[in-house]
């Protein structure tokens, strides 16, 4: 009998609700305020809120419309409108649509007075007393509630930035006198006394501690802030000798003059990395690398790094030793030698041996931080340009400097950014060299993007040569020197490094009969390039993304190695497609030779970021 009085129960509750069950909505307009002020509003108008709840009813409407003009103004009073008037409308639905209206008018915001006080070390803190003047509460602003508690948020967030542990709102309240029109700001700020950097301890047993401290941006005794603090850590982090690098205040146990420890836990790196590619590319042909890399050697941070590369035309072995001299990675002495045995189609062959020196780091010219790199190298180099027609043996003692920016939004593709790089180098005769030039090498390429899948790629390269410098002489120039244009990097639809100024080159040929003997001798000339004293290449390229890993591409290159600015630039020009992998670009390319009369077409392949 119970379970049937219950059951009846909620069948009649259930009757009764879908008899007063209303499908009633609410279209609320309100004039005369926008933006925050708008936004506010809405936020804390009943009405708004519950104007599509199925529940309502015309009474319940009714009353939230009454309710609205009240909690308008009191939406409106954080932002300094106290003096607001209301006229609000409510029309009847003709299709179960009620129209609530609501026209303010805000009147004259209220004005505030500031009273601000600030005490402790921050008086002398330069950094700190301009934010105070800053602060978004200002003598004749309207009062702003969201400005006075960002006022609060900043000097807190301040004053843990700057070292200010113990600081405090001594005061901080907003007085309103409603029958006056007026407002007060009150704010006093006691900062105490500011905490400094103690002694660095350092939790491992690899690295001399001497070594480590080079990281730092600060010394003990030097006051706290926590850029310092957190440019420390990025600084040991892209030391790359590091897998985990923590660094902490240890604000327990600070001294009498507020110095506080910092604590940093390292984890170092596995000592030894090895490396192995292949690869191929139409400049070079079939690829392949070795590398090993010692991260460390010694307490000091000291590296080590080899490499052996193999590819169809070239051939080469390089040993760097590293000596950290700086906060940064990039910051470093290098001591080099190399082997390289280069075949090129021009044809020129050269074997190169190499010993240098060079310092690394980075360097601020006109505002702007470049990658610098001034060094001397000694280059020994046998070469055959032309199968006999240039030989020689070059010994060079090079003094070189190099500059180069980039910047990029993504190193494996590249959507915007630049990379400027501009080297100068040269030799004098009798001093550790049996040639004298003076050489400036500058290359560029710039990427911008273009709509949402597309983007414009310009390149450009100019090299200058002065051989005559004492008693210089063109010809004593090695390959590796000598300018050359052509190739996947260069003026594509051209073979690698097979465009530059020529030399007739002449041979007596044995001439044979059905039997194979020799009848004579015939002389045989072709044309032969040797390399120029200066280069001038130009790049425009357009790429368009057609789907998420796949781009199609068209260019214009133009450009040459020559003895004169004068002499005339080869043009090439092509399409591609463009595979985005995991390592950068793989390019598929195919260019025509525009300025040769039967208009070759070549492959060019090349794989690899763009900067």
């Amino acid at each position: 009998m119970f379970s049937i009085r219950r059951i009846s129960l909620v069948l009649l509750l259930l009757l009764c609700h879908n008899l007063y069950a209303s499908d009633y909505t609410v279209d609320v307009q309100i004039d005369g305020v926008k933006g925050e002020l708008l936004d506010n509003v809405l936020a804390v108008l009943s009405i708004e809120q519950k104007k599509n709840d199925p529940r309502l009813s015309r009474s319940r409407i009714k009353r939230l419309h009454k309710q609205a003009p009240d909690q308008i103004k009191q939406a409106l009073k954080p932002f300094g409108y106290y003096n607001v008037k209301i006229t609000s409308k409510l029309k009847r639905p003709k299709q179960k649509v009620w129209k609530a209206q609501y026209k303010i008018d805000l009147g004259k915001p209220l004005k505030i007075k500031v009273k601000k006080n600030l005490s402790g070390d921050a008086k002398q803190d330069k950094v700190f007393q301009k934010q105070w003047a800053d602060l978004p509460v200002k003598d004749g602003d309207k009062l702003n509630h969201p400005n006075y508690e960002k006022a609060k948020s900043i000097l807190r967030n301040l004053a843990e930035d700057r070292g200010y542990f113990d600081a405090e709102l001594t005061q901080n309240q907003i007085r309103i006198d409603e029958q006056a029109y007026t407002a007060s700001v009150l704010l006093s700020f006691d900062s105490k006394r500011r905490y400094r950097f103690g002694d660095i301890i350092f939790k491992q047993d690899l690295f001399d501690k001497s070594f480590l401290q080079r990281f730092s941006s600060f010394k003990p005794g030097d006051y706290y802030t926590t850029n310092a603090l957190l440019a420390f850590k990025k600084a040991l982090t892209n030391s790359q000798y590091f897998e985990r690098v923590d660094v902490e205040m240890a604000r327990s146990s600070p001294t009498e003059d507020l110095r506080l420890p910092v604590e940093v836990s390292l984890v170092p790196r596995k000592p030894n990395k090895y490396t192995a590619s292949i690869g191929f590319g139409t400049d070079t042909g079939v690829r392949g690398s070795l590398g090993w890399e010692r991260r460390y050697i010694n307490r000091y941070g000291h590296r080590f790094s080899t490499k052996a590369e193999w590819a169809e035309r070239r051939k080469s072995a390089t040993a760097r030793y590293y000596i950290p001299m700086g906060q940064e990675i990039d910051d470093f002495l290098a001591i080099t030698a190399g082997y390289k045995d280069e075949t090129t189609d021009a044809p020129s062959k050269s074997q190169t041996l190499l010993l240098g020196i060079s310092k690394n780091h980075k360097a601020t010219w006109f505002g702007t931080r470049l990658s610098e790199i001034i060094g001397i190298e000694y280059r020994d180099e046998k070469y055959d340009i032309g199968n006999g027609n240039d030989t020689g043996h070059s010994r060079l003692l090079m003094p070189y400097i190099s500059w180069s920016y980039l910047k990029r939004d993504d190193p494996i593709y590249t959507r915007q950014g630049h990379k400027i790089q501009l080297e100068m180098r040269g030799a004098l005769s009798g001093v550790g060299s049996n040639t004298s030039f003076l050489q400036t090498h500058l290359n560029a390429i710039f990427i911008h993007p273009v709509l949402k899948n597309g983007r414009l790629i310009a390149r450009g390269e100019a090299g200058y040569s002065d051989v005559s410098l004492v008693d210089g002489d063109f010809h004593d120039l090695p390959p590796s020197i000598r300018f050359f244009a052509g190739g996947d990097r260069s003026v594509r639809g051209y073979d690698y490094e097979v465009l530059g100024p020529t030399e007739e080159v002449c041979k007596n040929v044995e001439t044979k009969n059905e039997d194979g003997e020799v009848v004579g001798t015939e002389e045989v000339c072709n044309n032969i390039v040797i390399g120029g004293k200066h280069l001038l290449v130009g790049s425009l390229e357009y790429e368009h993304k057609i789907l998420e890993k796949w781009s199609l591409a068209v260019f214009f290159d133009v450009g040459n190695a020559m003895n004169g600015f004068s002499e005339s630039l080869k043009q090439g020009a092509g399409v591609g497609v463009h595979w985005h992998s995991p390592v950068g670009l793989i390019r598929l390319d195919v260019a025509t030779a525009l300025s040769e009369d039967s208009y070759p077409v070549r492959l060019h392949i090349r794989i690899g970021p763009d900067l």
